[in-house]
């Protein structure tokens, strides 16, 4: 793969190593925090890029920089080529091809995403119990995800659990996760409730990270150290070791305490366009002269010229509004 000089930088400097790529906005759930409050299980339409369009995508960022890249969705695991569009990108960056997931079809699956390059998964699960879990997706599938918990370790697959928090939702829920983290050593880490078109988002839901860390602080029996950060693809998390276990627990403040200085990432949505920035820019369609046959060149000029308008921090620190997606699913958080 031809490698571009001076690699890929946004207009103030920021150097871009990290791509995540919504791959379906189909999903098997309907998260309150993700999904319009319908109060039902929507169909979004099937894929727009075919496996061979998202890996040829992929390849011209890591052409330029890129050594991490994330799949997402929608349920990524909803596509039945997923493991041949890892397979695809894996040897593009050395093996750092991580998943974010439900877990409801992991288990058996995980061996053979690990056959195919990928390295982690990060498997959301915003409660430890049934009854919360069900209110929160609208569906009965605990069990199934914590299969999948235990296949993706089974399989060697570097295993987190992400949490979104809603305050009057599953704040009773942190603890719960907490301690499972504690006792089977595995890293929890809690994110900021933030705005998608139709998802409720409000102050009253709204639960900051530091309060969040209070809660586990006060709450476990064991004290916490902060790691230090050891780089910028690792994500925006603060994470804490829980003495005397293997466990973590980590916060991710979006919204409270941003972290957009060092922001070095950027998104390819399921529809194949580029997001600057997850609440700002407008999205720029690469899919479109991909189609028609635009050189790897060509693609490299849009991709740059659309960073050089990524922005020096979301509105919401200015005291503006957002630019909302329609929701979570169809940019890939």
């Amino acid at each position: 793969m031809l490698q571009v000089r001076d690699g890929l930088k946004d207009g103030l400097g920021r150097g871009i190593t990290y791509l995540r790529v919504s791959v379906t906005e189909q999903c098997n759930l309907a998260c309150v925090y993700c999904k319009p409050r319908t109060g039902s299980l929507e169909r979004a339409t099937p894929p727009v890029m075919s496996r061979n369009e998202v890996v040829q995508l992929v390849k011209v960022f890591t052409s330029l920089g890129v050594r991490k890249v994330r799949l997402t969705g929608g349920e990524p695991l909803l596509r039945r080529d997923l493991e041949t569009i890892i397979a695809g990108i894996s040897p593009e960056v050395e093996g750092r091809v991580h998943l974010t997931t439900n877990g409801i079809h992991l288990a058996r699956r995980a061996r053979a995403l690990r056959d195919a390059g990928l390295s982690g998964v990060n498997v959301s699960l915003d409660a430890a119990d049934r009854d919360t879990f069900q209110r929160l997706t609208l569906k009965n599938g605990l069990d199934k995800v914590l299969a999948g918990l235990e296949a993706a370790r089974s399989a060697g697959l570097k295993t987190k659990l992400n949490a979104v928090v809603l305050r009057g939702w599953n704040d009773d829920q942190i603890l719960p996760l907490a301690r499972l983290a504690q006792s089977e050593g595995l890293q929890v880490r809690f994110i900021e409730f933030m705005p998608y078109r139709g998802n409720g988002w409000g102050q009253e839901q709204f639960m900051p990270a530091a309060e969040i860390l209070q809660i586990v602080q006060e709450g476990l029996d064991a004290e916490l150290q902060e790691e230090p950060v050891i780089g910028l693809e690792e994500g925006p998390a603060r994470i804490f070791r829980i003495t005397g276990s293997q466990g973590k627990v980590g916060v991710i403040s979006t919204l409270s305490d941003d972290f957009c200085a060092r922001c070095n990432r950027v998104r390819l949505t399921s529809r194949g366009e580029l997001r600057a920035c997850l609440f700002g820019n407008q999205p720029v369609d690469l899919l479109k002269p991909l189609r028609q046959q635009a050189t790897h060149e060509d693609l490299v000029q849009l991709i740059r010229r659309t960073l050089i308008e990524k922005l020096d921090c979301h509105p919401m620190r200015r005291g503006e509004a957002p630019i909302l997606s329609d929701g979570m699913w169809q940019v890939g958080g």
